[in-house]
């Protein structure tokens, strides 16, 4: 292996682990957050690629829900439905184009000097809670409303069908800028 290479891969790395946050318990929020058919192809299409696994077959209703929490939204993935915890992508919808938001790993020692107690572990280049309660739902709030913690990771188109039901098409959006 090159010495570029060598260098390149763990950048790489840490890119790829940062466009989700991985939550070991959902908590109570997981009740409160609703399946949603819009995002079901897209929630299928990250099944895939994130757990490597095939959604074919799978009632994605019980492994994908929606969460908003003060006006940011949350798409929630488990691997089974089982599990407690598992995957959560913050999006949001511009013009009908779904964007699936990433942290942006150059923030981390600003995140680490603004929050120094935050209750979010940070270890192998990865954002990991251990739970969804109270405290972990503030800090997720503020760390929403600063667009400098956020970047586009992705960006597909939406409502393909032009369904009148999807709840995240622009016009039912806040101007958060």
């Amino acid at each position: 292996m090159s010495s570029i290479a060598r260098l390149l891969l763990p950048l790489t790395a840490l890119l790829v682990l940062c466009a989700c946050i991985l939550v070991e318990d959902y908590d109570s929020v997981w009740e409160k957050a609703k399946p949603d058919s819009c995002v079901t192809k897209i929630a299928e299409s990250l099944y895939y690629s994130e757990y490597r696994r095939d959604p074919q077959g799978k009632d994605m209703s019980k492994l994908a829900r929606v969460w908003t929490v003060d006006g940011y939204n949350f798409l929630l993935l488990k691997q089974d439905e089982a599990d407690a915890g598992g995957r959560m992508y913050r999006f949001g919808v511009v013009q009908g184009i779904f964007q699936r938001y990433r942290l942006v790993p150059t923030m981390r020692a600003t995140f680490e000097k603004e929050y120094p107690n935050a209750p979010v572990s940070l270890k192998h280049d990865t954002v990991q809670l251990a739970k969804l309660d109270a405290p972990t739902i503030k800090l997720l709030s503020e760390i929403s409303a600063k667009s400098e913690y956020w970047e586009i990771d992705d960006q597909t188109l939406y409502n393909t069908m032009r369904n009148p039901a999807c709840r995240f098409e622009d016009r039912d959006l806040k101007a958060k800028e």
